[in-house]
C-alpha cells in the first residue's frame, strides 16, 4: 500500500493542519457536540480551525473525552459524502495521540514491573498498541470504518505520567518517510526482517510503520524499543560490561519477539533524529546482542553540529542519515506554547510557518555539507542522493525553520544547478 496523505491534507512544520470552519458547522449539524469541537479544534480565524488545541498536549485533560471522540469519529464516518474529511482526520489524530501516550505509559509500567520481579499482563498494552495502529492505518489511507465493538474508553489502572511531546509528530513527515523507506530501503533490499523504532520520539512513526509496512511487506515486523540518551538520560542503559541492558528497553514479551526477529537477520533501526549518534549506536549494539545486524536510519539529522565542531562525525553510527535538517526543540516548544495558551491566532501567525527555504533546498545544502566534510563513504553519499531525488519528486512536508538562523542551509547557499541536479 502507499503511505500517502489524502488529498487536501496540508500539515505545517509541527504537524498541525487547518480544518475549515464549514466542516465544524457540518459536524454540529450531524450531532457532534459543539463543546467537544470547540475544546479540541480552536478557531484561528473565522474561516479556519486548527487540528490541535491545548488538549493535544494535556493527555490527562483529553482522556475523559475519548468516548465522545470515538462517537464523533463514528458519526463523521457515517457521512462520508459530506465534506468533513479534514475534521475526521483531526479527530483521528487526536485519538491516536491519546492512545500513543497511554501505550507508552503502559510500556514503561510493564517494563518496570518485570524488572521488579512481578511481570505484568501485557494484554492491555497490546490492545492499546493494536487500537493505535488501526488509527494510524486510517491516517495512512487504509479503510478506517469503526464499529461499536472497538473500545471507547481507555483501560484503567495504568500508572505513570502520560508524555505528550514527541519530536517526530507530523503525519506528513511520517508519510514521506515511510514512502521513501518502502521504495528505496525495505523493498529493494529484501533482506530486512524487522524494523525497530526507539521511543518516545519515534512513537508516532512506529505506529504508522506497524500499519503500513506489514501491509506491504508481510514478512517484515515492526518493534518498539525504549532507548534514548537525551529524554531518557536518567536511565542507565549501558551495562558495566559495555552491553546494552535489554531488560530496560521493553516488556519481556516484546523483547522476546524482537530478539526472535533479529536473530541472524538484518534490522532497520529508525530514530527520529540523530545528533551525536548515541542512541543509534546503542540500538546497533542491542540488535547485535540479539544476534542481528542493524542498518541505521535517522528521520532528521542535526547537520548544524558540523558547523559547531570541527571534529563532529556520525558516519560510523548512521548508515542512512536523512538530509532533512532537524526541527529544533526551541521552535517546537514555542509553537506548542501558543496552543497551550489557547492562542490559535498567534500560532497561525508564528514565523516558523514562513520559512524562506523549502525542504528540498535545505536538503541540497545538507548534501553539499556532507560532501565537504570528507568522512562519508561513497555508499553513504549514494544513499543521500537517492533520498534527495525521491524528496524532489514526492515529499510534501514544509521547510524546517532555523532555531537561530545558523547552521541550517538557506536557499542563497545553494546553487540553482545543485538544487536541480537530483530531480
Amino acid at each position: 500500500m502507499s503511505a500517502r496523505l489524502p488529498a487536501g491534507a496540508r500539515h505545517d512544520v509541527l504537524g498541525t493542519f487547518p480544518v475549515p470552519a464549514s466542516e465544524i458547522t457540518a459536524a454540529e449539524q450531524m450531532g457532534v457536540p459543539p463543546s467537544l469541537l470547540a475544546r479540541f479544534f480552536p478557531r484561528a480565524c473565522d474561516q479556519i480551525a486548527l487540528s490541535r488545541s491545548a488538549l493535544y498536549y494535556d493527555i490527562p485533560g483529553a482522556a475523559p473525552a475519548v468516548p465522545l471522540l470515538w462517537r464523533a469519529l463514528w458519526t463523521l464516518g457515517r457521512h462520508r459524502d459530506d465534506p468533513v474529511g479534514a475534521l475526521r482526520r483531526a479527530v483521528t489524530e487526536n485519538l491516536l495521540n491519546i492512545y500513543a501516550a497511554t501505550a507508552y505509559a503502559a510500556w514503561e509500567h510493564d517494563t518496570r514491573q518485570a524488572l521488579a520481579g512481578s511481570p505484568a499482563d501485557e494484554h492491555p498494552l497490546d490492545s492499546l498498541l493494536d487500537t493505535a495502529t488501526r488509527l494510524a492505518a486510517g491516517l495512512a489511507g487504509q479503510p478506517d470504518r469503526w464499529d461499536d465493538e472497538l473500545p471507547v474508553t481507555l483501560p484503567e489502572g495504568i500508572p505513570g505520567q502520560r508524555r505528550t511531546f514527541r519530536e517526530l509528530d507530523s503525519q506528513a513527515k511520517i508519510a514521506d518517510e515511510l514512502g521513501y523507506l518502502l521504495a528505496h530501503v525495505l523493498t529493494p533490499a529484501g533482506n530486512i526482517s524487522a524494523v525497530a523504532c526507539p521511543a518516545y520520539g519515534s512513537m508516532a512513526l512506529a505506529l504508522a510503520a506497524r500499519a503500513v509496512i506489514p501491509a506491504t511487506l508481510p514478512g517484515v515486523t515492526v518493534h518498539l524499543i525504549r532507548l534514548g540518551f537525551h529524554d531518557l538520560a536518567a536511565e542507565r542503559f549501558l551495562g558495566r560490561d559495555g552491553t546494552i541492558r535489554a531488560e530496560l528497553t521493553a516488556p519481556p514479551g516484546h523483547r522476546e519477539r524482537l530478539a526472535a526477529a533479529a536473530r541472524g537477520r538484518r534490522v532497520l533501526v529508525i530514530d527520529d533524529n540523530v545528533g551525536y549518534g548515541t542512541t543509534l549506536g546503542a540500538a546497533r549494539r542491542l540488535i547485535a546482542q540479539y544476534g542481528g545486524l542493524a542498518f541505521t536510519r535517522s528521520t532528521e539529522t542535526a547537520w548544524h553540529l558540523y558547523h559547531r565542531s570541527g571534529d563532529h562525525d556520525i558516519a560510523d553510527v548512521a548508515d542512512l542519515p536523512s538530509l532533512r535538517p532537524n526541527f529544533h526543540h526551541r521552535v517546537q516548544h514555542r509553537l506548542i506554547s501558543h496552543l497551550q495558551r489557547g492562542d490559535a491566532a498567534g500560532y497561525a501567525r508564528d514565523s516558523a510557518h514562513s520559512v524562506r527555504a523549502d525542504l528540498r533546498q535545505q536538503m541540497t545544502g545538507a548534501y553539499q555539507l556532507a560532501l565537504s566534510v570528507g568522512t562519508w563513504t561513497p555508499g553513504h553519499l549514494e544513499r543521500m542522493r537517492q533520498e534527495l531525488a525521491f524528496a524532489q519528486l514526492h515529499w510534501t512536508e514544509p521547510g524546517v525553520p532555523p532555531s537561530d538562523g545558523a547552521g541550517i542551509p538557506q536557499p542563497w547557499q545553494v546553487a540553482p544547478e545543485a538544487a536541480r541536479s537530483w530531480r
